[in-house]
């Protein structure tokens, strides 16, 4: 993923970090040097205590995720990435669950790993202060994001309660029924046990707008910008969810050989990338083959073809530019099946192949047309005898 850096691999699941992470980090510092005017420890230490914190809070937010990456995997859902950003972490499958079941069990996990971090926290404080001052300790705090207790020291008890505080405050924010949160998902696979994947999603994510809606009136009261900020990334993933199923299940029942593309001009390797953009200029297609001796050697897409004009020049041979790891498919392939091969191989075009030879090309902006065409009328491929 551009503009995120890699900082390790658990169980094959690489864990990312995008640069605008750096802007929590700055904005915990900032905390820390306000909370310094009336906390003891000097600004340096305030800002430091911040920092950890937040770096603590996500290190939280990152184990909550896998706990969501590894039961996918128990599925046999390939995890792509978890990335952290600024409001939160995200953990990217190559599909869907199959069953409302395994849905639910992916979500509960991420909220109960919170809960079980909570819990051994809380177990933590109170062997080392005794119930009653822990529990003072930990509600005193008015906010997870506020970074000294009433005490007003920053020491490592204090540490340990706000991540107990923070940890709590995620699992119950993580539950609320708000599409496409976790709770939002433990409704849809509830749902879908009695209703279609399609219906059920209209009505978790309608839900989880209408949750972000309130939430975004209670940070116009407030005022609260971070609230509303959170309520309307959670209106529009709700709304995305929504438009991703319904289009997904427009899919449902169709085949590779109904969204093919004619395979369009074949390209050589040593073609020069001026021959090869003259060829290609006016035709349709968004990506060639390339062949040489009759062999498939790899794909060229168009917006990969204009990037290495602009930047290796007219000269260049495309043999440098040449995706060669293709993705191939049989045309009566179910398109929803391809659909995650593509998310999983990261490629938006695959070859199809029928009896050893190649008879067109699969991209996601085909598959769309198809989409858009059934979402408009479901029974014109079967009347017009696809």
């Amino acid at each position: 993923m551009s503009w995120s850096l890699k900082l390790a691999t658990v169980r094959g699941i690489p864990i990312r970090v995008h640069i605008s992470f750096l802007l929590i980090v700055l904005w915990a510092g900032y905390q820390g040097l306000r909370t310094s005017l009336y906390a003891g420890g000097g600004p340096g230490w305030a800002m430091a205590f911040s920092v950890l914190q937040v770096l603590l809070l996500f290190a939280c937010v990152v184990l909550h995720e896998l706990g969501h990456s590894l039961v996918a995997q128990v599925f046999g859902i390939r995890v792509q990435d978890i990335t952290l950003w600024p409001i939160g972490g995200v953990a990217r499958m190559a599909r869907l669950p199959e069953r409302p079941s395994q849905e639910f069990l992916m979500a509960v996990a991420g909220p109960a790993v919170n809960v079980l971090l909570a819990l051994a926290l809380a177990l933590v404080l109170v062997v080392w202060e005794g119930p009653r001052q822990a529990f003072a300790r930990t509600f005193s705090f008015l906010a997870p994001w506020l970074y000294v207790p009433a005490t007003g020291r920053l020491d490592a008890r204090a540490l340990l309660s706000v991540l107990l505080l923070s940890n709590v405050l995620l699992a119950l924010f993580n539950l609320l029924p708000a599409f496409p949160m976790d709770g939002g998902r433990m409704l849809r696979a509830f749902l879908a046990a009695f209703l279609s994947r399609r219906l059920a999603t209209q009505i978790a994510s309608y839900a989880g707008q209408v949750v972000a809606g309130l939430m975004m009136l209670a940070g116009l009261f407030g005022p609260n910008l971070v609230l509303i900020l959170v309520g309307f990334l959670v209106f529009l993933g709700a709304g995305a969810e929504r438009q991703q199923v319904v289009s997904a299940e427009s899919l449902r029942g169709l085949q590779v050989r109904q969204a093919m593309q004619p395979i369009g001009p074949r390209l050589h390797p040593l073609q020069t990338l001026a021959e090869t953009a003259a060829q290609v200029a006016a035709l349709p297609q968004s990506a060639y083959l390339v062949v040489d001796g009759g062999r498939l050697t790899g794909l060229l897409g168009r917006h990969e073809l204009l990037g290495a004009l602009r930047k290796a020049g007219p000269q260049a041979r495309i043999s440098q530019f040449v995706e060669r790891d293709v993705l191939r498919v049989r045309p009566e392939e179910q398109l929803l099946s391809v659909q995650s091969r593509m998310l999983e191989h990261r490629t938006w075009v695959a070859v199809v192949v029928e009896d050893g030879c190649v008879s067109g090309l699969l991209t996601g902006s085909a598959m769309t047309r198809l989409m858009e065409v059934v979402d408009a009328c479901p029974a014109a491929l079967k009347s017009a005898g696809y």
